[in-house]
């Protein structure tokens, strides 16, 4: 799966690519090619960089997680009638 966040978050959290791979165990070629979209990442890779980032999965990912609870609450109930997709983490 691409990682469109992957850079933004890493930055935010002020890392660089060799910090987050030590961190993540994740090697730092693996997030090289990632965040310049030359590879997918597998759910486990995904759960690894979001652990060491401290953010949900479905914020790399592109997801809502990333936003404040209180935004997300507000979204789903101006939208009951729809379902809600989730990524398999």
């Amino acid at each position: 799966m691409d990682l469109p966040h992957l850079r933004e978050m890493r930055r935010r959290a002020v890392l660089t690519q060799q910090q987050l791979a030590e961190k993540s165990g994740v090697a730092r070629d693996t997030i090289s090619k990632l965040e310049s979209g030359h590879r997918r990442a597998y759910p486990t890779t995904v759960q690894k960089l979001a652990a060491a980032l401290a953010v949900a999965p479905q914020a790399l990912v592109g997801g809502v997680e990333y936003l404040d609870e209180e935004v997300r609450e507000e979204r789903q109930e101006e939208q009951p009638e729809k379902k809600r997709r989730r990524a398999g983490f």
